[in-house]
């Protein structure tokens, strides 16, 4: 089928407008920076380093108590950001990407450009919830049980990490608004009755169930005929079987930290924003104690202080980056790039992420799913923008999702795997769009696209949510202005393996065991691939070296600067979020997850944030209790107490 003149515009201008809205940004800013310039001394309360999922709720609840300021690299997001549809096609930009890369893979990407993965992470206020695809998934009860059990803290459970999900939400617009049933996970007694979602006038999140799907129906038809549970609430707790996408968005367009915060902001003058501001070292005074933060705005270097603490929030690549050049990390690596090590601590290892291979071309009978050049037209976008609703407020037409344990995960109540359905049509734009933002060659995608083009079909996403193996991030050198060396590793423990194929062959019974998707004439058609023909077709052999060759990440990556008992050798920070070994220095964001929870991860980051700002405002309102006026005058320390 030809592509419409119509789209082919739209692929120009998306890239152009990108790159000319951004800069308009950059130059703004870089004025007001001429005009008022950065004062000599900054001293606040606090620094926040990052403005993503955790962090600018951070810098949000601090503030309204203290001085804080928020260092962000990147600028504001540009409009079109804002439209779901269009996620896929602002990804890998450097002007609000990191576009990030993996060092070479030894035995995963083949097929991948120069044998490397793409780790999209956003640059922008926001962070990654300004890029991301919007889906709301806090994970299953189990993976907090087990962060409490890591730690030796009950805090970290599910019972009690619930309110912290709920502080966020401004808006529950979802299909499960009467969601309140009982639930006992941990060894609470009685068991504990919540509701899942509610509204909270304190919150900044808009929470709705997906606007556009097709083939939901018969989605959840096919998981009941082979003895699954349909349309569960995946957040109520979540529980193994196949729901719809609640993401979010507010009325079609994208919810992210900044763009529900931005309004609450304006007028706080206890807060400053510093954007296109490189944090490169954290200042330690002669005890240890972080007392700032060094960063580059426009070319400039800069110090700000911190009179309490500094809080790093930069996402699981770039905490551990800043915390290695700062010379905190392990002793001899970091030793040998050059760096004056100060804090010997495991950062940078335990590296998870979720990673996953696209299962296609299915195809189906005509009209049933959505077709690029026949349905993204104008009229597509005046629905959205009259409306906010249809196909653009699904980001890659995404419909459904099912969760599901395999042989190999140790509780069939907590799934390891998270097949994602995608009710697109095979088409050029497919090839192109995937193919760029995944750094996968276009040859392989066209080997079995391309003979189907022009038909309805579909595809499923099938993703590997616990994984066991673990990768590494370390320094390249130590320039700050470096890229970090990410080593994910995907793949390296074998029971991963085994259990992604157990998603592969799930996700074509569904297709081709059901009457529901018999109905719409659904068909597995693919071909087999050139690299895996010595492979007998459809064997787990095959499809493993289909996913050494496909196989792409999620961009979940956590871990990295793990959370832990302080007795805990491969710990970088306590319960508390605070850094072991030191003082007035936290992490706050997804590199402190111990196990990566089994679902999407901007949900429990965000729960984080909530977390660790209360964490802090609860320990500095207690100061006057712990270090009062008359141990000051007996010690003459006011820094004597700060972690007890």
């Amino acid at each position: 089928m030809k592509t419409p003149l119509f789209l082919l515009i739209l692929a120009t201008i998306i890239p152009f407008s990108i790159r000319i809205l951004s800069s308009i940004n950059y130059y703004w800013d870089y004025i007001e920076h001429i005009f008022t310039p950065e004062a000599s001394s900054q001293v606040y309360d606090f620094i926040v380093v990052g403005s993503g999922s955790s962090g600018f709720v951070v810098a949000y609840r601090l503030s309204q108590n203290y001085k804080v300021l928020l260092l962000e690299a990147g600028g504001d997001p540009i409009f079109l950001s804002s439209i779901p549809g269009l996620a896929l096609e602002l990804l890998g930009y450097s002007e609000h990407d990191w576009c990030y890369k993996s060092v070479t893979q030894k035995s995963v990407a083949f097929s991948h450009d120069n044998q490397k993965f793409y780790h999209n992470r956003g640059k922008v206020l926001g962070g990654t919830s300004t890029l991301n695809y919007m889906m709301y998934v806090r994970g299953n009860p189990l993976d907090y049980e087990n962060w409490a059990n890591i730690t030796r803290d009950s805090d970290w459970n599910y019972d009690n990490l619930l309110p912290f999900f709920k502080k966020s939400i401004r808006n529950y617009w979802g299909s499960f608004q009467g969601n309140a049933r009982e639930h006992r996970i941990s060894n609470s007694n009685p068991p504990s009755v919540e509701k899942h979602y509610g509204s909270n006038p304190y919150g900044f999140l808009t929470i709705e169930t997906q606007q556009w799907g097709s083939m939901l129906e018969n989605l959840n038809r096919a998981g009941e005929e082979l003895g699954y549970k349909a349309n569960i609430d995946v957040n109520g707790p979540q529980t193994p079987g196949m729901g719809q996408i609640e993401v979010t968005q507010r009325n079609g367009t994208r919810s992210s930290t900044y763009s529900g915060l931005r309004d609450k902001l304006v007028n706080r003058k206890n807060l400053r924003i510093s954007k296109y501001s490189q944090a490169t070292k954290i200042k330690l005074d002669e005890s240890g104690r972080a007392c700032g933060v060094w960063y580059y705005r426009h070319g400039k270097k800069h110090l700000a202080k911190a009179t309490k603490e500094v809080i790093i929030s930069a996402g699981s690549y770039d905490s551990p980056k800043l915390l290695m050049l700062s010379g905190i990390g392990p002793k001899e690596e970091i030793a040998s790039l050059g760096i004056k090590p100060k804090i010997d601590l495991p950062v940078g290892r335990n590296l998870q992420d979720h990673f996953g291979t696209f299962i296609m071309p299915f195809t189906t009978k005509e009209f049933s799913s959505f077709m690029f050049e026949r349905d993204m037209g104008m009229s597509a976008f005046y629905e959205y923008f009259t409306n906010g609703t249809g196909v653009l407020t699904a980001p890659s037409a995404i419909t459904g999702q099912f969760f599901f344990s395999s042989t190999t995960s140790t509780r069939s109540d907590w799934p390891d795997i998270q097949i994602v359905f995608v009710p697109v049509a095979p088409s050029q734009m497919i090839i192109d769009s995937f193919g760029r933002a995944m750094s996968i060659k276009k040859e392989i995608f066209s080997e079995v696209i391309t003979p189907v083009i022009g038909q309805d079909g579909f595809a499923f996403y099938v993703g590997l949510v616990r994984p066991r193996s673990t990768g590494v991030v370390t320094l390249k050198d130590k320039n700050p202005f470096s890229d970090p060396l990410i080593d994910p590793q995907p793949y390296s423990h074998p029971d991963d393996m085994r259990a992604l194929i157990e998603g592969i062959n799930l996700s074509i019974k569904l297709v081709e065991e059901t009457k529901s998707f018999k109905e719409v004439d659904a068909k597995y058609v693919a071909q087999p691939i050139s690299a895996c023909r010595l492979h007998k077709f459809r064997s787990d052999a095959y499809w493993a070296c289909v996913t050494k060759h496909t196989a792409n990440s999620v961009w979940h990556p956590v871990g990295t600067c793990k959370m832990g008992h302080k007795d805990d050798p491969t710990a970088v920070v306590d319960s508390k979020l605070r850094l072991l070994k030191t003082k007035g220095l936290r992490v706050i964001d997804a590199s402190i997850m111990p196990k990566i929870v089994n679902g999407n991860t901007n949900a429990p980051v965000i729960m984080i944030g909530e977390k660790g700002a209360d964490m802090i405002l609860d320990y500095w309102a207690q100061q006057n209790l712990v270090c009062n006026y008359m141990e000051y005058i007996k010690y003459l320390d006011n820094q004597r107490c700060y972690y007890y």
